[in-house]
Order: C-alpha cells, then sequence, then structure tokens
C-alpha cells in the first residue's frame, strides 16, 4: 500500500502554465486517496505548488532539504516536518526510506538526478517501488525516446523499462502508481536478472 510518496519536481514553474496545473490535480488526487507527500521542500517553483495544494487537501507533507538550501530560508513554512541533510546523496537516502513510490514531475537536473538514483536502486535491487514519470505536454519525450534507444542498443533491458510508469494523464498515473505497489515480476534480490546479466 502507497501510503508516502516522493514527488520530484522544479524549482521553477516552468513556460508552459499547464506544468503547474497538471501538479496541482496530481497532487489533489493523491490526497484524496490518502496518500501523505514527501517532497524537497522549497517554497518556490512547482515543489510549493505542490506542497501547498497537499495541505489543503489534508495530506501530510514532508520536505528534505540540504542544509545550504535551508539556510537560504527557502523552506515551505506550512509543511508538518522538515528533514535537513548534509549532502544530496543523504538527501536522495531519505527520500528512499521514507516513501513507498516516486513521482517525477517537469523539473531540472535535480528531478533528472533523482529519478535516475531511483530507477538505479530499483535496478539493483536495493529498493522495489514503483516509480511514475508525468510527460505533461511532452516534456518529458526526449528523455523517453533516450531509454528507448538505451533498450534499443542493449544497456537497459525492456524489463527494467517497462517499470517505469509512463503517461500525462494524471487520473491514469495515480492509478496505477498506487496499484504497482509491490507488484514487481522479478525478485527484488536478483539483481543480475534485472541487469540482464
Amino acid at each position: 500500500m502507497v501510503k508516502n510518496i516522493s514527488i520530484f519536481c522544479g524549482a521553477h514553474e516552468g513556460t508552459n502554465p499547464n506544468y503547474a496545473l497538471e501538479a496541482k490535480k496530481i497532487t489533489a488526487l493523491l490526497s484524496k486517496k490518502g496518500v501523505d507527500v514527501v517532497f524537497g521542500g522549497g517554497n518556490v517553483g512547482i515543489m510549493k505548488i505542490i506542497s501547498d495544494e497537499a495541505k489543503d487537501n489534508n495530506s501530510k507533507v514532508t520536505g528534505i532539504t540540504m542544509e545550504s538550501l535551508h539556510n537560504l530560508e527557502l523552506t515551505n513554512p506550512r509543511i508538518d516536518d522538515l528533514v535537513v541533510t548534509h549532502s544530496l546523496l543523504e538527501r536522495k537516502d531519505e527520500f528512499m526510506k521514507r516513501s513507498d513510490a516516486f513521482l517525477v514531475l517537469p523539473g531540472g537536473v535535480g528531478s533528472l538526478d533523482e529519478l535516475a538514483e531511483i530507477l538505479a536502486s530499483n535496478q539493483l535491487g536495493i529498493i522495489n517501488k514503483p516509480v511514475g514519470l508525468l510527460n505533461t505536454d511532452g516534456y518529458y519525450d526526449h528523455l523517453i525516446a533516450w531509454f528507448e534507444k538505451a533498450v534499443n542498443e542493449g544497456f537497459i533491458t525492456q524489463a527494467n523499462l517497462d517499470e517505469l510508469i509512463i503517461t500525462d494523464n494524471c487520473e491514469e498515473m495515480v492509478e496505477r502508481i498506487l496499484e504497482e505497489k509491490s507488484e514487481k515480476s522479478e525478485s527484488s534480490n536478483d539483481w543480475k536478472g534485472r541487469l540482464g546479466l
């Protein structure tokens, strides 16, 4: 059962207003399912939008930030809990420990880094948790094309790519990511099989 979901997203709203609108929509849908939100802690961009929306819909919100960012007073004051880490590695470890699933919305290098960390951890059997990529207005089309290229060139297995839930529809994403929990076909300990070795 998914009780806590990490949402990775931008510290900016982007140039397309749909990024913010869809972020708000999917957060409300998750909150109505009783899911609490873990996020980067920021009071800016899409991070602020999802944390405010979660609070407005009575979800518990946990922020995980780094000391350097916290010192800049960029943390949303509305959140319930705040975890302050010393490094990016420690921050990502906290996300993995505190979440049952992961959702990536439009964002920048930080969101891409977090997605890669979760995918690699699933692939190696460190965790065994669902992860979704919300492709609002085709924002991640080029990334998806790269994943497909990596499969075709033999660097990623199709089975691993299939574990990444990709859709541009908020309702479909919520339904699939909540149903996906603990439904992996391969054992999380079979890391050789997951790597295609």
